[in-house]
C-alpha cells in the first residue's frame, strides 16, 4: 500500500483527508460501527500524515436509491470537488465501496468513476483495504474488478433485504384486510394502540376523541374552520401535538380524515413515494364519531356556496349570498366614510370595483341596516310561505347525505385510477387484466358523477334541512342577543358564523338593484321574496313584501 503514496509529501501544503460515514439507519448508532469507522480513518491518516476532516457524515441515509448522493453529505462533498473547495489529490477515506452506493453496479460505478475522475483517491479502510485512483487504476485493473465485486455484492443485499421488507409489509396488509392483524402501531392522535402479540394490536380511544367529536359537532352547526380553531384555543383545549394551540389548517385537514369513523388506507412506497395501496378498510379504527355525523359535515363542506374565512369578526352576515343584479357578480364589502365622517361599512359590486364587466352596479349599500332589516323581520320571512316547504325536510337531508356519499364514492374511484394507472407505470402485474379493471373503475366513476350531478341538481330544488322553521327563527333571535351581549371577540364570532349557517337554511340569495336602490331578499329558491328599499334621506331599510 506504501506505494501508492509515493509522492504525496512533495508539496509542503498538507493533504487533506475525508472521512466518509454512512448508516442507513440511527438505530446503528447504538452500536459500535461509527466509533470503528472513525478510529479506523483516524489510524490511516495518522500513519500517512494526512489532516483529517471527519465532517462528512450521512448518518441514518440510504445508498439503496442513491439518497446519499442526491442530497446527503456526499453529493455535498462532489459538489465541493468540482468548484474546486476540495483540491484534486484529496483523499475520500470509506470502510467499504458499499458506503458510497448501493445501487445497481452500472450506476454505483458511475458514481466511483465520478470521483475517482475528478483526481479524488479513494481508500477503502475495510478487510479489503484497497486504494483506488486514477494513475492505479490505468495499470491495474485487478483493483477495478475487486471494486465491481463489492459493488454487486452490496446491491444484491440491498436488494434482498428490500424484497424481504416489502414481502412483509405486504403480508401485514393482507393480514389486516383479513382481520387477522395490524399493519403498524402508529395511530392518529386519538387512538392509543397497545400490543397484544406480532402485529396485533389493541386500539383504544383516548381523551382527544371528545375534542374529535366537539369540533364535528361545530362543523356540522356551521362554525368554519377558523371560528372553530378559535373557540378551542380560547377554551383551552389541548392540540394533538401542537404547543402553540389549534390553526385553521388543522382543523381543515381533521374534517376530511376518514379515519375519525374507523376507516384506515394503507400505504406502500413505489419510487421513493408514499402511495394508497388498495382499498381502505374500514372497522380497522375504533370510531371517533358516528357516519351521519360525518357525512352531514362532508356535505356541508360539499356545497359550492360554502364560503370561506370572515375576518375577526365574521362582518357580514349574508356572505355567499349577496349578488349584483346588473352583472350577476358577487357583492363586496367596503369600510367607507358617510357624511359627518362616520365610518361604515358597504356592500358593493365587486365587479364595479375592479372595472371588469359592470357600469351600472355603482351603488354602496350600507350594511347594518341591512342586517337589521333582515334580521328583525326574519319571522315573517321565514313563517310566512316557507312554512309550506315543511315536506321538503326529510327529502333535503337524504339529498345531503346522498351527495356526501357519492362524494366519498367518487374520491375512492379517483384515487383507484390513479393506482392502476400507477401499476401500468411501474409494469409489474399483466397489461391487459390492468386495462380491463381501469375500463371498469371509468365506467363505475362515470355512473357515480351522472347520480352526483342529479343529487346536486335535486338539492338546488329543496330549501330546508330542519324539520321545524320556527326553531330556525329562535335560534337565530337568541344568537342575535347573545352576540349583541359578547364582549369577547372569538365568541362573537362563532355565535356570528353559527348564525351565518342558519340564515342559510331559508334565504337563498340576496340581489342588489342600484338603479332603484334596493335589495331582494329571495327565499327558498323563489318561494317568496322581500324587498328591502335603501332609504337614503333616512339611512335606514325598509321591508316590503314583495
Amino acid at each position: 500500500m506504501q506505494d501508492d503514496f509515493t509522492g504525496i509529501h512533495s508539496s509542503l501544503r498538507p493533504v487533506r483527508a475525508y472521512s466518509y460515514v454512512r448508516m442507513s439507519t440511527r438505530k446503528q448508532l447504538r452500536g459500535d460501527s461509527l466509533r470503528r469507522q472513525l478510529e479506523r480513518s483516524k489510524a490511516f491518516a495518522d500513519e500517512h500524515s494526512l489532516l483529517l476532516d471527519d465532517s462528512l457524515q450521512d448518518l441514518g441515509v440510504s445508498a439503496w436509491k442513491g439518497r446519499n448522493f442526491k442530497t446527503g453529505a456526499l453529493g455535498r462533498f462532489l459538489a465541493m470537488v468540482e468548484n474546486g473547495q476540495i483540491p484534486k489529490g484529496s483523499y475520500l477515506l470509506i470502510e467499504s465501496l458499499d458506503r458510497l452506493s448501493r445501487e445497481a453496479v452500472p450506476d454505483a460505478l458511475t458514481l466511483f468513476m465520478a470521483i475517482i475522475n475528478a483526481g479524488i483517491v479513494i481508500v477503502t479502510l475495510g478487510e479489503d483495504r484497497q486504494i483506488y485512483s486514477r494513475s492505479g487504476l490505468n495499470g491495474d485493473w485487478t483493483k477495478l474488478i475487486i471494486g465491481l465485486a463489492v459493488m454487486s455484492r452490496g446491491h444484491e443485499e440491498s436488494q434482498t433485504k428490500s424484497e424481504r421488507i416489502r414481502a412483509v409489509a405486504k403480508r401485514k396488509r393482507e393480514q389486516a384486510r383479513e382481520g387477522k392483524g395490524h399493519i403498524t402501531s402508529i395511530t392518529p392522535a386519538w387512538i392509543d394502540a397497545e400490543r397484544i402479540e406480532a402485529s396485533r394490536y389493541v386500539f383504544t380511544l383516548n381523551h382527544h376523541a371528545e375534542t374529535v367529536r366537539a369540533i364535528y359537532e361545530m362543523a356540522a352547526r356551521g362554525l368554519g374552520a377558523t371560528a372553530i380553531a378559535r373557540k378551542l384555543n380560547a377554551d383551552g383545549v389541548a392540540a394533538f401535538k401542537s404547543k402553540d394551540g389549534w390553526y385553521q389548517s388543522i382543523i381543515k385537514a381533521l374534517l376530511t380524515r376518514h379515519d375519525v369513523i374507523g376507516t384506515f388506507q394503507p400505504h406502500r412506497i413505489a419510487d421513493g413515494k408514499r402511495v394508497p395501496d388498495g382499498d381502505p378498510i374500514a372497522d380497522y379504527f375504533p370510531a371517533a364519531i358516528d357516519k351521519d355525523l360525518f357525512l352531514r359535515v362532508q356535505a356541508m363542506r360539499s356545497n359550492p356556496g360554502r364560503p370561506g374565512r370572515k375576518g375577526n369578526t365574521f362582518a357580514n352576515l349574508f356572505t355567499g349570498l349577496c349578488h349584483c343584479t346588473h352583472c350577476g357578480g358577487p357583492m363586496t364589502m367596503k369600510m367607507s366614510r358617510v357624511k359627518g365622517n362616520e365610518n361604515g361599512r358597504y356592500l358593493v359590486c365587486a365587479n364595479y370595483v375592479r372595472g371588469h364587466r359592470c357600469i351600472d352596479g355603482n351603488r354602496h349599500f350600507r350594511y347594518e341596516p341591512l342586517e337589521a332589516a333582515i334580521l328583525d323581520h326574519v319571522k315573517e320571512i321565514n313563517l310566512a310561505e316557507t312554512l309550506q316547504s315543511n315536506r321538503f325536510d326529510d327529502a333535503r337531508k337524504e339529498v345531503e347525505e346522498a351527495i356526501a356519499a357519492l362524494t366519498l364514492q367518487l374520491d375512492e374511484l379517483h384515487r383507484r385510477e390513479r393506482r392502476l394507472a400507477q401499476a401500468i407505470e411501474d409494469n409489474n402485474q399483466p397489461l391487459d387484466a390492468i386495462l380491463t379493471l381501469l375500463k371498469a373503475r371509468q365506467t363505475e366513476r362515470q355512473a357515480i358523477e351522472a347520480q352526483l350531478r342529479h343529487q346536486q341538481a335535486e338539492r338546488q330544488r329543496l330549501t330546508h334541512r330542519h324539520s321545524d322553521p320556527a326553531d330556525t327563527c329562535n335560534r337565530i333571535a337568541l344568537l342575535r342577543e347573545a352576540w349583541e351581549k359578547a364582549s369577547d371577540e372569538t365568541v362573537r364570532y362563532s355565535l356570528r358564523s353559527e348564525a351565518h349557517a342558519a340564515v342559510r337554511e331559508f334565504i337563498s340569495e340576496i340581489v342588489f338593484d342600484s338603479s332603484d336602490q334596493s335589495a331582494v331578499v329571495i327565499i327558498a329558491n323563489g318561494v317568496s321574496a322581500y324587498r328591502i328599499q335603501d332609504r337614503c334621506i333616512s339611512g335606514r331599510f325598509r321591508a316590503l313584501a314583495a
